[in-house]
């Protein structure tokens, strides 16, 4: 299982690579897009966990 900073740092990895390409015209976007950013890397862990301990394919 990841740590916090480590989950933090990639947060702010798919922030600044999603900015690059659309930077947020408003606060409530950039709240949003947070939001967004959070849960994508919930997804990611969740599937590296079931992938390798039980049995969860993503194929």
């Amino acid at each position: 299982m990841r740590d916090e900073a480590a989950i933090r740092e990639r947060i702010a990895e798919l922030e600044a690579q999603y900015d690059d390409y659309d930077p947020p015209s408003s606060e409530f976007e950039d709240t949003a897009e947070v939001a967004i950013l959070r849960a994508i890397e919930e997804l990611e862990w969740v599937l590296e966990e079931y992938d390798g301990s039980a049995g969860f394919t993503t194929s």
